[in-house]
C-alpha cells in the first residue's frame, strides 16, 4: 500500500490480526497535541474503505472531533486572551456584556465543534436587535470563531453564512439653522450654557469635551487639543455604568487640534475668567490644569446629568429627537453649507479619513454637488436653443452618408 502523506491518515495491521485506521481531525486538543481518530476492523477491505469515507468528510468540512469544548468557554479565553490587550476599555466592556448578556445564555454550553450556521442565525434573530447592536454582537462571535479556525480547532467558521437583517439605521440628520438659533437662545440662563456651545461649534464627540483642561485651550491660536475622553463603563447585568477619564484617545486621527471661531474665543475666554473668580470665592485651587467645565458641585461634569440637561433644554425649544450627537452632525451639516473642504472637516471631527466622512455625510454632499453644478447655468448660453441669437455658434450635424 502506498505511503499517504501526512495528514491523509494511516492504516496498519496490529499484532492482534485486526486493523487500525488512524485518522487526524486536522484540529488540535486544549494542550496543543493533534487530535487523532482511531478505528478497528477484522478485514483490511473494511479499514481502506472507513480511511475513505473519513477522508471525503473531510474534504466537505464535515468535523468528527471529539473535542469537548464549549463555545461559551472558547469566547470568553478569546476576549479575554486575545482581544482585552489590545482593546479600549470601553470596546472591552462593550464586548464583554455583549458576550454575557445575548451570546453566553442562547449558544454557550454548545461544543464548539457542533456549532452551527443555524445555532448563530437563531440566535441572533431571537434577539429581535437593532442593525448596530446585531452588528456588534455578530462581530464578537465571529472574531472568536474565526480566531479558532485559524487555531485549528474548527475546520470553518460558521458565523459566516449568517444573513444580516435590514439595514434600519438612519441617515445622520442635524439642526436647521433656524432650529440652531432656538437652541442658542434656549441656553441662555442655562448652566452649561457655554459647555454645549462648546460642543455645537467644535464638533467634538460627547467625552472629549468632558476631561477638557485650560492647557488643553490656547486662545491667542484659537484652538483646543483633544487627547483624553471621558468614558462610560456599563453594565448590562446590574444596569449601572460608572464614568472615567481615558488619558488616550481611542485611534490617532481622534487625537487632533480643532481650530476654532472667534466668537467661541469670545465665550470661553469670558468662561474662564469668570470660572477663575469662582474658584477664589470658594477657596479652590485654580490653574491651567484646572477643569475647563465644573459641575454644580464644582466636580467633573457627568455625561448622564448633561445629557438630561440638553433634553430639558430641547424640549424648551421646541426641538424633537435630538440628541447629544446631533450637536456634532450639526457642527459638520454648517461646516459643509459654508463650502468648507471635507479633508479640513474629517481633520476637524476626528475621523479616521476622508473616506469616513464622505460616508457619513454624502447626503450634504449630494446636495452641495448640485449647489456646485447649478453655478454652470452661466454657459448654458453657449447651448444652442430655439431662443438662440444670431451670435451664437452652431454645431451642425453632418449629412447622411457624409464622414466627419
Amino acid at each position: 500500500m502506498a505511503k499517504r502523506a501526512n495528514g491523509e491518515g494511516s492504516i496498519r495491521k496490529r499484532k492482534d490480526g485486526k486493523w487500525l485506521v488512524t485518522f487526524p481531525t486536522g484540529l488540535y486538543k486544549e494542550n496543543g497535541k493533534r487530535e487523532y481518530l482511531y478505528f478497528y476492523f477484522n478485514s483490511q477491505a473494511e479499514a481502506v474503505e472507513k480511511m475513505r469515507q473519513l477522508q471525503n468528510e473531510k474534504a466537505v468540512g464535515v468535523c468528527r472531533s471529539k473535542a469537548a469544548i464549549k463555545t461559551g468557554d472558547w469566547i470568553h479565553t478569546w476576549i479575554e486572551k486575545y482581544k482585552a490587550p489590545h482593546l479600549a476599555p470601553s470596546t472591552l466592556t462593550s464586548y464583554r456584556n455583549n458576550f454575557r448578556v445575548h451570546i453566553r445564555p442562547y449558544v454557550g454550553e454548545i461544543a464548539l465543534k457542533d456549532l452551527t450556521t443555524y445555532h448563530i442565525q437563531k440566535m441572533l434573530d431571537n434577539g429581535n436587535f437593532r442593525f448596530s447592536l446585531f452588528i456588534k454582537v455578530r462581530n464578537v462571535i465571529h472574531g472568536a470563531l474565526e480566531q479558532a479556525v485559524e487555531l485549528g480547532m474548527i475546520p470553518k467558521n460558521p458565523c459566516k453564512g449568517v444573513a444580516y437583517p435590514k439595514d434600519d439605521r438612519k441617515d445622520v440628520w442635524a439642526l436647521t439653522k433656524e432650529e440652531q438659533q432656538r437652541l442658542i437662545a434656549a441656553l441662555d440662563g442655562e448652566y452649561y450654557r457655554t459647555m454645549l456651545l462648546t460642543y455645537l461649534y467644535t464638533g467634538m464627540r460627547a467625552g472629549e469635551g468632558i476631561p477638557l483642561q485650560w492647557k488643553d485651550i490656547d486662545l491667542n491660536k484659537r484652538t483646543i487639543r483633544v487627547n483624553k475622553k471621558a468614558i462610560l463603563h456599563h453594565d448590562y447585568a446590574t444596569h449601572s455604568g460608572k464614568q472615567e477619564i481615558q488619558n488616550f484617545c481611542k485611534t490617532e486621527s481622534s487625537k487632533r487640534t480643532i481650530v476654532i471661531t472667534a466668537g467661541l474665543v469670545a465665550i470661553l475666554a469670558e468662561h474662564k475668567e469668570e470660572m477663575k473668580k469662582r474658584a477664589a470665592a470658594l477657596g479652590l485651587e485654580w490653574s491651567e490644569d484646572s477643569l475647563v467645565f465644573w459641575n454644580t458641585r464644582n466636580k467633573i461634569v457627568q455625561y448622564g446629568n448633561l445629557k438630561e440637561s440638553l433634553n430639558k433644554i430641547y424640549r424648551k425649544a421646541g426641538i424633537e429627537d435630538a440628541t447629544m450627537h446631533t450637536l456634532r452632525h450639526t457642527y459638520a451639516t454648517r461646516c459643509f453649507e459654508a463650502g468648507v473642504d471635507i479633508k479640513a472637516i474629517s481633520e476637524q471631527l476626528g475621523h479616521a479619513n476622508v473616506k469616513t466622512t464622505y460616508n457619513i455625510y454624502v447626503h450634504l454632499l449630494e446636495d452641495t454637488k448640485v449647489k456646485e453644478i447649478d453655478k454652470l447655468s452661466e454657459i448654458d448660453k453657449f447651448i444652442a436653443s430655439e431662443d438662440t441669437t444670431e451670435s451664437a455658434v452652431v454645431i451642425p450635424f453632418p449629412e447622411s452618408g457624409k464622414a466627419v
